[in-house]
């Protein structure tokens, strides 16, 4: 077993039986949905029994897979009243300044890390917003907006997987051509570790949806990332949508220091040239919010995380390796993609320009995953 801040050497506390299970179980909707029709609709493509429900679930007090069935292991169905697009404001300034638009909030896969446990920690339960009428309007409005260029796209995959359960919704096909048709001047962002893309391969997307997939090494996809797609099965995926017309973006993100790190990662970059030609690759590190642990360890009580969040500092509001080692690691990184395709655009997510030159990257020219 591995200490301090690499990964532990140790078997998942998860049977294959719960590995291989679907990621939905039950589909609810609170009764004050104003579209009930597509809510039936939506549980007919399912397959599911639907479960009204009086009001948004809050949080509860079960423990390990308990937790994650009864929050994840659910998709709720209900109106959206606060805007669907809102701009993601860094609180030490160290990201653009981009649009975010929300069709989903958390997410039903059970990666470790995820920040979305503390973000929902008092409404927990995964959730689709079925109001697209609102939804619509407001994308109309900022299309016709004097917002710039660069930030003229809207992030899906900020407060959920847009693709995790599109085999429920169906959303992803709805929306992708919507865009052409009634706001040409604006672009979508799915983020996805999902590999369900077969039904959006067909869609009339004119150029105006990125696809983004989120990629990590093996050991970090079998010790953290539970229920998502492979690593290879993501990046296949990838190259489907990217032969259907649709620019590709990647993340490897988070990237975390552990025993065999260099080379998995070496790897990991290799592996994907061999599979495609992303436009974009964006790097990112571990970087646990301040109480995100005490989440982390409700339901993953014996992640190598909690021993991992020991050994970060404290730096703008996050848990962080410290510098030295995290240029060390996104350096290693860059050199393996330039050593693949120098003409690649390479960036680093939330980070100062100093990390930046320190990896010898240009902060001239933004271009970071989540901006045109």
């Amino acid at each position: 077993m591995e200490v301090g801040n690499q990964i532990q050497e140790q078997s998942l506390a998860y049977t294959q039986k719960e590995e291989q299970k679907p990621l939905v179980t039950e589909l609810w909707a609170t009764r004050q949905v104003s579209n009930k029709i597509r809510v039936k609709n939506l549980a007919k493509r399912s397959g599911l029994p639907l479960i009204w429900v009086d009001k948004v679930p809050g949080s509860n007090s079960k423990k390990g897979m308990e937790k994650l069935n009864a929050e994840r292991g659910v998709l709720l169905l209900r109106d959206r009243s606060s805007p669907f697009i809102e701009q993601f404001q860094h609180p030490i300034g160290r990201c653009a300044k981009f649009y975010k638009r929300t069709a989903y909030n958390n997410c039903n896969f059970w990666c470790e890390y995820c920040y979305l446990y503390l973000t929902f920690r008092t409404q927990p339960v995964s959730t689709h917003f079925i109001n697209y009428e609102k939804m619509y309007d407001e994308i109309i409005k900022f299309d016709r907006s004097k917002i710039p260029k660069s930030l003229r796209v809207l992030n899906l995959g900020e407060l959920g997987d847009p693709l995790a359960v599109d085999y429920i919704t169906g959303f992803a096909k709805q929306i992708i051509p919507f865009m052409p048709e009634h706001a040409p001047r604006t672009r979508l962002l799915f983020l996805t570790k999902s590999d369900c893309v077969d039904e959006i391969l067909p869609l009339d997307h004119g150029g105006q949806s990125i696809i983004s997939f989120s990629i990590n090494t093996e050991k970090v996809f079998k010790e953290l990332e539970h229920r998502t797609a492979s690593p290879e099965s993501r990046l296949a995926a990838a190259e489907k949508v990217r032969k259907a017309g649709y620019e590709v973006r990647l993340r490897i993100d988070p990237v975390i220091f552990y025993s065999t790190w260099e080379k998995d990662y070496s790897e990991l970059v290799d592996n994907i040239f061999q599979f495609i030609r992303p436009t974009r690759i964006t790097i990112g590190e571990y970087r646990p919010s301040n109480g995100l642990a005490d989440h982390i360890g409700s339901r993953f009580p014996d992640s190598p995380l909690l021993h991992i969040n020991k050994s970060l500092v404290r730096e703008g509001g996050k848990l962080r390796y410290p510098e030295n080692q995290r240029v060390k690691m996104f350096r290693t990184i860059v050199e393996e993609i330039r050593r693949n395709d120098p003409e690649v655009d390479i960036s680093l997510c939330k980070e100062p320009p100093s990390i930046w030159k320190a990896v010898g990257l240009s902060v001239k020219r933004l271009s970071c995953n989540c901006v045109n």
